[in-house]
């Protein structure tokens, strides 16, 4: 298969694709079908809230592209059976619980507060405000404001289990306080995700390749513009890693977002007539078609598709190669984040010079 050029409308496409494969998962209940290894057409059980919640901001971004009233009834579906998920201490904080492990994961309160965000956004209301500000609160009675650091799991009974699991958690928490702050302007939000922000830079989060990391700073440098700290730390959490992001040869569906992410930050920077110095554009360009380009390599097209047990139930829609093609919600929401803000910004990138730095 020769693809060309993958520019806007070939992302767009692959975008409506594979989020026609995540809508035919959704249940009755609203809940989806988490996914498949289909080598044998086996079903893959455990399933995971806060990947759920994560995957509905796709369905936002399909929503975003082709407003549809039955998508929309779709993505009400999705979010009612993730309020369900909803537990709360009894003093105004609310936490997404993860009932088979039977605890509560930051993370899950981030993306929850992102999903319910990004909907009042895209269809203009207040519908989940009060919920997110109780999530909201849940995230911060897991935020030591002094030093920035977060707890990640709670007990059902919101006592500690541990107090570190995975450095995601972090990012995804941050972005969520810093997009309360943007649906709000509720300045309680925004002085908390400063305060993990400044973790982030001296603890040098630049290490972890983080997407959750990049997400954070391009939302909270939209209303922190006095911190060229916030800046330089931003465009350095892609620059650092630019060399082994462009080698990587699996597809690696979260760096294409991490690097769009950095992308609208440097956008705004020159945009707002900023010297943006000792940044490698160039590299940093071809690194981002690279990564779109490879990514490519973990799309069903039928003729990878044809040698599954049910091809037609994965045909068109995003796998995981190197773990036997596997498909799953949240490799789907990956693939389609990074496309749509590849998509999105396609012209922009253009116009910096993207397609005459392809390798």
């Amino acid at each position: 298969r020769e693809v060309g050029l993958l520019d806007a409308d070939y992302a767009a496409g692959l975008i409506r694709s594979a989020s026609d494969y995540l809508i035919r998962q959704v249940g009755e209940d609203g809940s989806f079908v988490y996914g498949y290894y289909p080598r044998f057409d086996n079903e893959i059980e455990n399933y995971n809230i806060v990947r759920h919640a994560s995957t509905i901001w796709s369905l936002l971004c399909r929503y975003r592209m082709d407003p549809d009233e039955e998508l929309a009834e779709v993505i009400e579906r999705t979010i009612g059976y993730l309020l369900t998920q909803v537990v709360s201490d009894g003093e105004g904080r609310d936490y997404l619980y993860e009932e088979k492990d039977d605890e509560i994961k930051l993370g899950g309160c981030g993306v929850a507060v992102i999903a319910l965000t990004e909907y009042m956004d895209v269809f203009q209301n207040d519908k989940y405000l009060e919920e997110c500000r109780r999530l909201g609160r849940g995230i911060l009675s897991m935020l030591d404001q002094e030093t920035g650091e977060y707890v990640h799991v709670l007990n059902r009974d919101f006592t500690l289990r541990e107090a570190f699991r995975t450095v995601y958690y972090d990012g995804e928490a941050t972005f969520a306080l810093c997009r309360l702050y943007g649906l709000t302007g509720e300045r309680e939000w925004l002085d908390a995700a400063c305060s993990a922000v400044d973790h982030f830079i001296e603890a040098d989060y630049t290490g972890y390749r983080d997407h959750w990391v990049a997400y954070t700073m391009n939302e909270i440098t939209r209303y922190v513009t006095d911190r060229p700290d916030y800046f330089a730390f931003a465009l350095q959490n892609a620059q650092r890693n630019l060399q082994e992001i462009y080698e990587r040869d699996t597809t690696y569906h979260t760096y294409l977002e991490l690097l769009m992410a950095t992308f609208e930050i440097y956008d705004r920077l020159v945009t707002g007539g900023a010297s943006v110095e000792g940044f490698d554009l160039e590299m940093f360009l071809r690194t981002i078609y690279e990564r779109a380009d490879r990514m490519l390599n973990g799309y069903f097209y039928p003729e990878t598709a044809m040698y599954m047990e049910n091809p037609q139930r994965i045909l068109n829609t995003f796998m995981v190669r190197h773990d036997g093609y596997r498909v799953r919600i949240d490799d789907v929401q990956h693939n389609i984040g990074g496309f749509y803000l590849y998509w999105k910004n396609y012209d922009r990138l253009a116009e910096y010079g993207m397609l005459d730095c392809r390798g």
